[in-house]
């Protein structure tokens, strides 16, 4: 087992590798001068002199592996560079928005996993019944809505007409309700339909069968024989849709105002802020890569399959 993580951890530090090659291409092949755009928002007067010494200062003379390795070192210090837009420094910035989008990313998970565990075991405890019909309807609605259209109607609903919550900002856990269950509705639509038909996967086999011919209670079966094997199926799916809140985050935070990285985002690629897109990029893609190996590594500590092929 140990061996098969090992290998995890290598092929994920090689697609780390090849994302900051990918983030950096992006940057140096994206059309026009930077430092004539560096220049331009600077002074609009500027000179070809000033335009060659913003060059030199920022090493585009440099050979490319130069470059990029002269960006790579810095990155892994924590300098992303100087934002073309603001003159400051990408970093610092970056690090004051990661944690609001983690709390939006945490928040909507916890609003996916509740609400799937819920719909999910609800209509396999009463197959066929209104709570399966009812969890089937939801579902369905759930992931054919997009996240900025539930955002909409949940601002109408319950902050333009109910006055229950805030419609933006950060102003208290009253206003992390709307932005989590935006974020989380779609995911937790998938997720119920994967516990949904899972467990019904599993009540279908011969040790459920035998539980039930025991005269243990379905409750039971679900809880104890049923749910372990759906365990790494879960698993994977929570983590893609966790991969596609992230993606999310880039709609739901300028939606409620909440300044965080997809916001951040957003806000470099409208001034053709490069040096703040390529950061971005680079955190969107190293937590989809840490993601996965974490998916990976827990489908093989709950799938015994797994466990046998790495040993």
């Amino acid at each position: 087992m140990l061996s098969l993580v090992s290998r995890r951890v290598h092929n994920s530090l090689v697609l780390l590798v090849l994302a900051t090659l990918l983030c950096f291409t992006l940057v140096v092949s994206a059309p026009g001068n930077i430092a004539v755009l560096i220049a331009e928002l600077r002074s609009p007067n500027a000179s070809f002199a000033d335009i060659q010494k913003i060059e030199e200062e920022l090493g585009l003379n440099d050979p490319i592996p130069v470059r990029y390795a002269g960006w790579l070192t810095g990155a892994l210090t924590g300098n992303l560079g100087i934002s073309y837009k603001t003159g400051e420094e990408v970093g610092p910035a970056l690090a004051s928005r990661i944690p609001v989008t983690a709390m939006l990313v945490a928040g909507g998970g916890t609003v996916a996993l509740l609400l799937s565990l819920v719909f999910g075991f609800a209509g396999a405890m009463w197959p066929r019944q209104w709570p399966d019909v009812a969890g089937r309807g939801v579902a369905l609605l759930g992931a054919s809505m997009p996240s900025f259209f539930v955002g909409a109607l949940l601002i109408y609903a319950f902050a333009v007409e109910l006055r229950l919550v805030p419609t933006f900002g950060l102003a208290g856990p009253s206003s992390w309700i709307l932005p989590w269950f935006t974020i989380g509705l779609l995911p937790a639509a998938v997720l119920s339909r994967v516990v949904r038909v899972g467990l019904e996967e599993a009540m279908a086999r011969p040790f459920a069968l035998t539980a039930v011919a025991k005269g243990l209670n379905r409750r039971a079966i679900l809880f104890r024989d049923a749910l372990p094997n759906i365990a790494p199926t879960y698993i994977n799916a929570l983590g893609a849709q966790t991969g596609v809140m992230v993606v999310g985050a880039v709609v739901v935070e300028p939606l409620f105002a909440w300044h965080g990285v997809g916001d951040l985002f957003l806000t470099g690629i409208r001034f053709r802020d490069f040096m703040v897109v390529q950061a971005c990029l680079l955190i969107f893609i190293s937590f989809f890569i840490l993601l996965n190996l974490l998916v990976d590594i827990g489908m093989i500590f709950t799938d015994p399959k797994l466990r046998r092929q790495g040993s």
